[in-house]
Formats: structure tokens, C-alpha cells, sequence
């Protein structure tokens, strides 16, 4: 008989491909934790028809009474868990958890079952990491909130290895350039045609994705008589649902706004209502920006800074032309290498901060708190945060 399919029995399980890695995912109601929520079991496979044999393997198990919470392993609820967070996160929060786990607490304590945990096994997964050079803070932040996790949904996890400290962090060698070597910077980037570009960086600490998504229509020249641009946007490639595929679409977490350009960029919304900023022109970059509006390439997005050709430009693109900006202007941090991009945002923060500005107008000048909320309130701002910039500008004798 062909038609219509019929209703799946309850109990059978469903099967769908997962978006973070086209993995196929198969899941069944198995009642509900000790806290009424209901609880699901997992399984995963490279294959359709290997996810269909392992849920059906699963499921008997299940109701033979063999599959109870105090046999689940490391490896599988974090399989589970991560089904979960792929559609809570942002693309790069999903994979700042997802890697960790991913990388080396499944290969370290995957075969591990939950109830018998210890705080040894903890430590197991940040000596991995030490053994390999690598640091293991941000790993154990990781394992613990998973752990956490499971134990809202009735897991039972030894309370005890909540308690493991995190291990230390190696001391950020970020800091701010002289203020010699920001004019250096800046000097060298005056002779580009999009010069504006790291004038705007250097003097406001915009984030990199927030200068590379700004566009046209989100700057104003004669807003309060001294111009304004409105930072509300960021740039940034989102992965497709499944690697390499084009045609499989985006993978966005729940409620995440983005605006398609090409390819795999789009424009995305900060993360925080701080994010949301306006920043007055000084004079140098009200300038600056005009020039550059009448040679600025083409493109169809309105973005302020593109490519030659008119394309978004990516992250490489970005920190190749600021090394070569640190090369001909004999810039270099302390230990030799480059100064990263992100350390802009210290120079800025640092003149600000020197220039005597209050540090609330210092937060609000580079997202960093919550003290913006509304365009009605940064209108009443705008007077302290030009007098701010104002007096960033004399000290590097701008204008």
C-alpha cells in the first residue's frame, strides 16, 4: 500500500542529522529525571542506517531496564549534552564548548561513567593538556558546566568533583603599544586610501568584526554637528550545517539574528546590549571617512571597509595588512612577535584612560558593560564621549 506514512509509535525514537557535524542523532523519551523534566537518551553515527541500529539497540535495552542514568558515561551524555547546546549557542560560544570536550576530555575520561567520577579524573584531562603544552583552564570550565548540566537532568555526578579548582592560567602577555608606537601605526596607516580603517581601531578599540561589519548607512557626518557611527553590527562567517556543504544552509542557534551576505559571511548582532554603541567622530576620522567614501570599493552590503574587490573582507585579510602596518612602521611587541588586533582595544583604553576620562565613559566608548541600552540614552551621552575623543586627539596631537 503506498500513501501517506503512518504515525510513528511512541517509544520508536526519532532520527535526524545533526547541524554541528552531519552526524546522524537518534533519540527516544526515556521518562523523566529526579526534577520532573523529561529525560531523552542519545545515540550517534556517521550513517542513517547505523544511528537506526544503535537506537534500535537502545531501545531494547531501554526497555529491558538495562539503560539507566547511573550507566551513562562521560562520552555519552556529552554527545547528548552538546545536541542540546548546538542550538543555545552562538556558533563560536557552541565552539569554544564543543572543542574542549570534543578534544580532550572525551579522549581522556569518555569511557568514564558519571556516578564514578573522581576528582582524580579531573585532573587526568588538565594534565593531558599540560603533557601537549597546552593550557587547561578553559577546558576544566568547560567539563565542569557539562557536569553541572548533567546533574540538573538527574545524573547522578559525585558532588565532590565540582569542588576540583581550576587549574591556573599562564599570565596574558597583551598589552597596550607606547603611544610612540600607536602615532608609528598610525603614520604608516595614513598613507593607505582606507587609512580610516585603523584610525578608527586605534582611537575607538572597535572589535575587529565590528569594524570589518560597518556599514555606510551606520554613519552619520552630521549627527551633533560632529558626526557619529552607530556600531551595531559584526562580521563574521557562520559554519554550515554540514562542513563544506553549501546547500545543507546555516547553523544559528535559537533566536541568533544574522543578516546573509556571501558565502559564508553574514552580519550578526553583539552578543551584549553593551555591544549596541554610538561613538562621536573626531574630526581626523570624520575626514578620513569621507575621503574614502569617494574611492571605497563597490559592494552591495554597504560595508564601510570591503575588500579591493568588493568582498567582505575575513579575519586573515584583516591581521596580515595590521602586521605589515607594525613591519614598516618598526613596531613589535615586547617578546618580538606582532601586536594582535585585539590589542588595539588596550592602546584605546589605556589613552583613554590617561587623557582622564572617566572610566564609565571608558566602558561605554568600547562595549564593554551594560551602562548603553538605548539610542535615547547615548544621545544624552554624546557630549562626554566627544569630549573624550576630544582629548584622545590632543595627546596624540590629532587634527
Amino acid at each position: 500500500m503506498t500513501g501517506k506514512r503512518g504515525r510513528r509509535e511512541y517509544g520508536s525514537g526519532g532520527i535526524h542529522r545533526r547541524a554541528s557535524d552531519g552526524r546522524w542523532v537518534g533519540t527516544i523519551e526515556a521518562g523523566f529525571t529526579n526534577k520532573g523534566t523529561r529525560r531523552r537518551l542519545y545515540v550517534t553515527a556517521k550513517t542513517e542506517a547505523e544511528a537506526k541500529r544503535k537506537l534500535r539497540d537502545r531501545i531494547a535495552k531501554h526497555k529491558a531496564g538495562q539503560e539507566t542514568a547511573h550507566r551513562v558515561t562521560v562520552k555519552a551524555w556529552a554527545e547528548e549534552y552538546l545536541a542540546i547546546r548546538v542550538r543555545e549557542l552562538s556558533p563560536k560560544g557552541y565552539n569554544a564548548a564543543a572543542n574542549p570536550i570534543k578534544n580532550w576530555v572525551i579522549p581522556t575520561i569518555g569511557h568514564k561513567r558519571l556516578e564514578q567520577l573522581s576528582p582524580r579524573d579531573v585532573r587526568a584531562v588538565a594534565e593531558a593538556q599540560r603533557a601537549a603544552g597546552r593550557q587547561a583552564a578553559d577546558t576544566h570550565r568547560a567539563l565542569m558546566t557539562m557536569l553541572r548540566a548533567a546533574m540538573r537532568e538527574g545524573h547522578p555526578v559525585p558532588p565532590r568533583v565540582l569542588l576540583v579548582e581550576t587549574p591556573r592560567s599562564e599570565k596574558s602577555d597583551r598589552q597596550a603599544m607606547s603611544v610612540d608606537q600607536g602615532l608609528a601605526c598610525l603614520r604608516v596607516a595614513a598613507e593607505l586610501p582606507h587609512g580610516s580603517r585603523w584610525l578608527f581601531t586605534l582611537l575607538y578599540g572597535q572589535r575587529m568584526g565590528e569594524c570589518l561589519g560597518l556599514t555606510w548607512d551606520a554613519v552619520d557626518f552630521d549627527a551633533g554637528g560632529f558626526g557619529e557611527a552607530v556600531i551595531e553590527w559584526q562580521l563574521q562567517p557562520l559554519p554550515y550545517k554540514i562542513p563544506r556543504d553549501r546547500s545543507s544552509g546555516f547553523r544559528v542557534p535559537d533566536g541568533f539574528e544574522a543578516r546573509h551576505l556571501v558565502d559564508s559571511f553574514h552580519l550578526i548582532r553583539p552578543k551584549s546590549k553593551a555591544g549596541y554603541r554610538v561613538v562621536p567622530l573626531l574630526e581626523p576620522v570624520r575626514d578620513g571617512l569621507l575621503r574614502w567614501r569617494d574611492v571605497a570599493p563597490a559592494n552591495p552590503w554597504g560595508l564601510v571597509w570591503p575588500t579591493a574587490a568588493g568582498r567582505p573582507a575575513n579575519d586573515k585579510h584583516d591581521r596580515d595588512e595590521w602586521h605589515a602596518i607594525q613591519g614598516t612602521a618598526e613596531v613589535g611587541h615586547p617578546t618580538g612577535r606582532p601586536y594582535h588586533v585585539h590589542e588595539c582595544r588596550n592602546f584605546a583604553a589605556t589613552m583613554l584612560l590617561e587623557a582622564g576620562v572617566d572610566e564609565h565613559v571608558v566602558t561605554a566608548l568600547l562595549g564593554h558593560s551594560s551602562v548603553i541600552t538605548s539610542r535615547k540614552y547615548m544621545t544624552v551621552r554624546r557630549e562626554p564621549l566627544l569630549d573624550a575623543m576630544r582629548r584622545v586627539g590632543e595627546r596624540l596631537q590629532l587634527g
